[in-house]
């Protein structure tokens, strides 16, 4: 094989692979000259070949690879010739390169596919291990681009789409390739006359025709779960060719995805349209440091007559972190498809433009910040803090109607001597990555205003944080005030919050529990100080806990205004780290001794915005309605009232107006929220922590249930939102990174939010807090009358038994026991949540839950009967579960709340049947559709244990013990 042209420059040649210190001295000299194995017939010299046995006849050697030798070999059988890789145990010290060796048949034979070298057969002769793979006739792309340079732009793309399909296979078999690069692509075209097959090849290209494209060489890949190969890497090891290693396999940081080899084929697409890769050093330590914080030479500055539209493409590809490349190679390849044929990018530019004539007024700002995108978000996103400390003025809200009846907001603020009104088009975000707002000004100096907040990770750690604004002006006082407004009166505040939020999120901000991430601590009058000395007198007699007290207090003293306006006890509690109950106790005493108000929010269950706001419970009506939403609803005290406070007037006065409402601060529990143009495809690119969300719109008469699942599913899911109302089996996808492409097949265009459907966790409902003692005791009247029950019909209810307590008892002793118990419930409460499960009831060793599905009582018991079921090993306590549905009411009951009715009582009578192979279910779930589905998702089966008709019980477990059961 030809000589590496960059050897001239004295750097590393790209068949250098960096070595595994593992490896013994005989693997080592294996890898030293690796080769792609493609044929070229007429180059190897005369030498002894290893005798494979009567069924395959070594013709000659083709080159060294980097897992032993490549031959051209011959089926006695057939004639047909291939090309065959050998291994001579003799020639190394240790089993280690054998264990390679049996890994890459491991994994080629998981994958086959018309662009890959595929595996035909294995065999052992002797002591010599080898396999037989496809002969591709020809020459790889290192050979192309050492003869030809840089090849057109669309052959370039052809050639990428046709790797791209290659690598699907083994993505879609859970295996990453590693070593993806020019000498492992291979390919080979028809011969003309007595040209060689290599020549064949060049004349292909010149023509502008495409050869036939196979990826070869998978003796570096690995499953994606290691758990799933041979697991040969040690720790620290780096393995791949350093030109074309991504980031995170030189640093070997995080779990290996396939968007690391998105970057190996990124880099080659570099080298294929400028002729060399974007990155070279003459120094192995150097080239990786450049793979890590180095961004790459832009394309068209080497290559001008590149598209910008590859030019993108190739920047995405090469992103340091791999949750903002492409996510898989069939992710690049459809793009890479939009551009073959003409179609537009999933990937448009929203919010989407308001039409305007004239130019635009822009200016864009970046930070790097110490804190990563998950701290930084929740408040980098509170609109509604960062207008305020920025010194926005507050805006004032109406709806109106269009003449097709549709619901708008709109928003007005003065500015100087004028007062501009605005319509307020809905917040685009994804969680953790971006938010944009655009506003369209009725009157006024602008036309429109769009404000864009990006966050991506650093490659050296922390975050990097822009901030665009576009104003479209109405004449030169628009351009004026523009400029004045954004930088000079936008600028520099926005800086001062940002650098703030960062020392928040480190812990470097000075002060109390009580600091504020946005604004310096608050300062009270004597006169508000002494009130405060006789407030703390007063409820520390009436023995109130001294810890939360003192830190309540400091909280009024030092809290923004804003803070102070509404006060959820349970969300500043885990902020304060104060136990809950005890600092809601403390908060209600404070409502006796003159410091806070007591008040009771009404969150819509759809948008989960307050709609309402009460002083009482008695003033509540059964339903009530949301405008943000347009959503009628019944007033449930379990789950829509919140308890919330507010500090009393004579002590500090709070700040009730409003700075933003569209924000996600105000939707916790939307990851993401898009606008969607009729017709229009769109990618959303997020992050999913295990659990069950949906995707709705308050426009579409369904919704779509996800279950995101860190151990199944895919890393990228087609959603088609189109007119039918039907029923929509859960989608099941991958835990972690996720990429939704949505289409649009409405004539409107579509607000789309993809939602946690696990209830708020950070609220104390009407319903909680009839449990709290010091309620009861200060508020006699807020009792939850009988009249009052609200019905949970046809909702699916699980019961959690531990079965075993007593042995634990009496094995590991009390203290031991409770630990470990209590451990077991936290557990079980988080799958429960993740599932959007309630806990109703609790006991020494069983929990009782409802669920809104039987889909996610299912899903909840398959992981708690993982992780905790009879056969579940390694496990202190063992559990069994029962799922049934049916009706249950919640009533106060001495002036609590309780869950009574026929369905709770049968729940316990089933969990006595339940055996110990598995969990039981009634026959109500039995015959349920969503449980039938979700049972043929987890490869469950049912077997009836007990009963007769509309009483039988039914055993869940895995086709393999039933049929054991079946045939004991």
């Amino acid at each position: 094989m030809a000589a590496d042209p960059l050897d001239k420059t004295g750097v590393i040649p790209d068949n250098a692979i960096v070595p595994d210190p593992s490896w013994s001295t005989g693997l080592e000299r294996l890898c030293a000259s690796p080769t792609s194995g493609v044929a070229s017939l007429d180059e190897s010299p005369e030498e002894l070949l290893p005798d494979l046995g009567p069924r395959y006849r070594l013709i000659r050697k083709l080159g060294q690879g980097g897992m032993g030798s490549v031959y051209l070999g011959l089926n006695a059988d057939s004639n047909e010739q291939f090309a065959i890789k050998t291994l001579p145990v003799d020639t190394i010290t240790d089993e280690e390169t054998l264990r390679r060796f049996q890994k890459e048949i491991r994994l080629l034979s998981e994958v086959r596919h018309p662009n890959i070298a595929n595996l035909v057969d294995v065999g052992q002769q002797g002591r010599t291990s080898f396999l037989v793979m496809e002969l591709v006739e020809g020459a790889d792309l290192k050979f192309v681009l050492e003869k030809n340079g840089c090849l057109p732009e669309r052959l370039a793309l052809q050639i990428i789409r046709e790797v791209c399909l290659g690598v699907e296979a083994a993505h879609q078999n859970g295996i990453v390739h590693r070593d993806l690069k020019p000498a492992n692509i291979l390919l080979s075209a028809l011969k003309m006359g007595d040209e060689s097959s290599a020549q064949a090849v060049l004349s292909a290209i010149n023509d502008g025709n495409l050869p036939s494209i196979k990826v070869t060489d998978f003796g570096l890949a690995r499953h994606i779960d290691q758990g799933a190969s041979l697991q040969l890497t040690q720790t620290a090891a780096i393995l791949g060719t350093p030109y074309y290693m991504a980031p995170e396999q030189c640093t070997e940081q995080g779990r290996l995805s396939p968007s690391a080899d998105v970057y190996s084929i990124g880099i080659t697409l570099f080298e294929l349209l400028t002729g060399k890769p974007p990155f070279i050093a003459d120094d192995q330590i150097k080239l990786i440091s450049m793979h890590c914080f180095d961004e790459a030479p832009e394309l068209s500055k080497i290559n001008p007559e590149i598209s910008d539209r590859t030019s993108q493409i190739v920047l995405k590809t090469l992103q340091k972190t791999p949750d903002l490349r492409y996510v898989d190679a069939t992710h690049l390849r459809e793009e890479i498809d939009q551009i073959l044929n003409g179609g537009v990018s999933p990937n448009a530019i929203h919010p989407i433009l308001p039409p305007t004539k004239g130019s635009l007024f822009e200016a864009k700002w970046d930070w790097d910040l110490d804190g990563s995108s998950d701290d930084l978000w929740p408040l980098v996103s509170n609109t509604e803090r960062v207008n305020a400390s920025v010194g926005l003025p507050p805006v004032e809200y109406e709806t109106r109607r269009d003449e097709q009846g549709q619901k708008h907001r709109f928003g007005s603020f003065k500015l100087g001597f004028t007062t501009l009104t605005w319509k307020e088009h809905p917040f685009e975000w994804v969680e953790g990555r971006r938010l944009n707002v655009l506003r369209e000004f009725e009157n006024g100096p602008f036309r429109w205003f769009i404000s864009h907040v990006e966050l991506k990770a650093n490659p050296q750690g922390g975050s990097r944080l822009t901030h665009h604004v576009k104003i479209a002006p109405r004449g030169w006082l628009g351009w004026l005030l523009a400029y004045v407004e954004v930088n000079f009166k936008g600028r520099k505040p926005l800086d001062k919050v940002y650098r703030r939020i960062n020392e928040m999120v480190m812990g470097r901000l000075q002060g109390g529990k009580a600091k504020d991430a946005y604004l310096p601590p608050h300062s009270i009058s004597t006169n508000s100080r002494k009130r405060l000395d006789a407030v703390r007198t007063k409820l520390i007699a009436e023995q109130v806990d001294i810890n939360c007290l003192e830190t309540l207090l400091e909280y009024i003293i030092e809290a923004p205004a804003q803070e102070l306006a509404r006060i959820r006890p349970r969300r500043l509690a885990e902020q304060l780290d104060m136990e809950v109950n005890a600092f809601a106790a403390t908060c209600l005493a404070a409502c006796s001794a003159g410091l806070l108000e007591l008040h009771w929010d009404i969150l819509c269950p759809t948008c989960r915005v307050a709609s309402v706001i009460k002083d009482t419970i008695k003033e509540m009506e059964r339903h009530a309605h949301c405008d943000s939403c347009e959503h009628d609803f019944d007033v449930d005290l379990g789950k829509t009232v919140e308890l919330v406070f507010s500090v009393h007037p004579e002590i500090r006065e709070a700040d009730l107006k409003t700075y933003c409402i569209g924000g996600p601060e105000h939707a916790p529990h939307v990851v993401a929220q898009v606008r969607m143009e009729a017709g229009e495809t769109l990618e959303v690119d997020c992050h999913l922590s295990p659990g069950s969300y949906i995707i709705r719109s308050s426009q579409l008469p369904y919704t779509i249930n996800i279950v995101a699942d860190p151990s199944a599913g895919s890393n990228r899911t087609l959603v088609d939102l189109d007119h039918a109302d039907r029923l929509r089996r859960p989608i099941r996808v991958f835990a972690g990174r996720q990429v939704f492409q949505l289409t649009n097949h409405h004539a409107e265009s579509l607000i789309i939010r993809l939602e946690r459907s696990a209830s708020r966790r950070d609220a104390i409902t009407a319903a909680e807090a009839q449990k709290l003692p010091r309620f009861r005791e200060l508020f006699p009247g807020e009792s939850i009358s009988r009249d009052r029950l609200s019905n949970v019909s046809n909702c699916a209810l699980m019961a959690v038994l531990v079965t075993n307590i007593v042995d634990m008892f009496e094995t590991l002793g009390d203290l031991v026991t409770c630990e470990r118990i209590e451990h077991v419930f936290d557990a079980i409460r988080s799958t429960l949540s993740s599932y959007d499960g309630e806990v109703i009831k609790e006991a020494d060793d069983r929990i009782v839950a409802r669920f809104n599905t039987v889909s996610g009582a299912m899903h909840a018991a398959n992981d708690l009967n993982r992780e905790f079921g009879v056969n579940a090993s390694d496990q202190y306590a063992k559990i069994q579960i029962a799922v049934h549905r049916g009706v249950a009411m919640s009533t106060s009951f001495n002036g609590r709340v309780s869950y009574v009715g026929k369905s709770i009582s049968y729940l316990g009578r089933l969990l006595d049947s339940a055996t110990g192979s598995a969990w039981v279910v009634s026959e109500d779930i039995a015959q349920d559709e969503n449980c039938m589905e979700t049972l043929a998702e987890s490869q469950l089966q049912l077997r009836k244990i007990r009963g007769g008709q509309g009483e039988a019980v039914y055993e869940v477990s895995t086709k393999q013990n039933i049929d054991s059961a079946t045939s004991n």
